[in-house]
């Protein structure tokens, strides 16, 4: 009994990924509530109900997850994370994963992120930027040194950008280093290096080292305090080419930001070579136009992947005098207007006309 108990677990779990690789699910929550274990997958950044399981079945199938990814089965009062392959089926398990395991009301919760795994995904013009702005983004990455923000709230697709950047720099030339929490991608020519606070290893701890292994080109997953900030804009001053990312709503609320962390205006002159902001919006089905009803490609959604909405404004010339000069950052957003650049809204209104998103899905991202 006990080996067919198993048996129907391993189906069970199999059946559940399969169906979210199936949906090109980015993610898997497994949540018990006071009478079921709701299943939910994330898709185009909704999350949408995949099916409802018997509550007796949940602590096995938590149990099976945690074993996959090498948790302490018996540790149920705190959270823990891991990692874990999964594939359309139990022989091709080729997916890197992400596993959360989070104590709730009735039972564990379970999320497990789906990684990007293929790498030819991680190009430029995979990204969204309208060609000016991939002119200058391109520009100021191929710097040999200086600081490139790309700012945007959470979910907005920041990282993925970061890790573009870094693979369209890798090659054999170039000593790059990333530090993250935690690594989502790797990277083959990366030195990848995972935030561990509780081993010692926080963000300025693990950049201090990376700057003694001669590095050419670095990637902060996020600058979140002082000690980083400061750390950074002296890595981009002597030298380096450093990438990063905010959490500010568009590019130049990132000069507020540093602003707040203690970065005066002098050294953000002196090394800030480009700003973007981005947001993901939801694409229109090419297959029924957003129709939905019974297509089969977006299962009636209407929608089908989602397309990068950028701002992309390279900090030179007119905008860094303004900026030396003492102009508000509302000015710096008006002046970029003048200049031409195309803010978040502007950049995705010609994506509306050319029919690629809905203009209603563009304001509920952006406004």
């Amino acid at each position: 009994m006990l080996l067919a108990d198993d048996s129907l677990i391993i189906r069970a779990w199999q059946e559940i990924a399969a169906k979210a690789i199936s949906a090109r699910a980015t993610d898997i929550h497994i949540e018990p509530q006071e009478h079921i274990t709701l299943i939910r997958i994330r898709v185009d950044g909704y999350l949408h109900v995949l099916s409802r399981q018997n509550k007796s079945l949940h602590e096995r199938l938590i149990t099976r997850i945690k074993i996959l990814a090498r948790l302490d089965i018996a540790e149920q009062r705190i959270p823990q994370d891991g990692r874990i392959c999964i594939g359309l089926n139990l022989n091709q398990a080729n997916i890197h994963c992400r596993v959360s395991c989070l104590p709730t009301l009735y039972g564990e919760k379970i999320v497990i992120r789906l990684l990007p795994s293929n790498l030819a995904d991680l190009a430029l013009n995979q990204l969204g930027l309208l060609p000016e702005q991939l002119a200058i983004a391109q520009l100021a990455i191929e710097k040999p040194h200086g600081l490139i923000l790309v700012c945007g709230p959470t979910g907005s697709g920041k990282t993925r950008t970061l890790y573009t950047f870094l693979q369209h720099l890798n090659h054999l030339r170039s000593n790059l280093c990333s530090i993250e929490d935690p690594i989502e991608i790797h990277l083959a020519g990366v030195n990848q290096v995972a935030y561990q606070p509780k081993a010692g290893l926080d963000f300025p701890t693990i950049l201090r080292a990376v700057l003694r292994q001669d590095p050419d080109v670095m990637m902060i997953g996020e600058i979140r305090d002082q000690a980083t900030a400061e750390l950074a804009i002296q890595a981009a001053q002597t030298g380096h080419l450093v990438l990063s990312t905010l959490h500010t709503q568009d590019a130049l609320g990132a000069i507020d930001r540093l602003q707040y962390l203690g970065i005066n205006s002098e050294a953000l002159s002196s090394c800030l070579h480009c700003l973007s902001a981005q947001r993901l919006v939801r694409r229109i089905c090419s297959a029924c136009q957003n129709n939905g009803n019974s297509c089969s490609l977006c299962f009636g959604n209407g929608f089908f992947g989602r397309l990068g909405i950028h701002e992309v404004i390279p900090f030179t010339g007119e905008l860094v005098q303004a900026y030396c000069d003492g102009a508000s950052t509302q000015r710096l957003r008006q002046r970029a207007k003048e200049l031409g650049y195309l803010d978040l809204l502007s950049a995705g209104l010609l994506q509306v006309n050319n029919g690629s998103i809905s203009e209603a899905e563009l304001y509920r991202q952006i406004q």
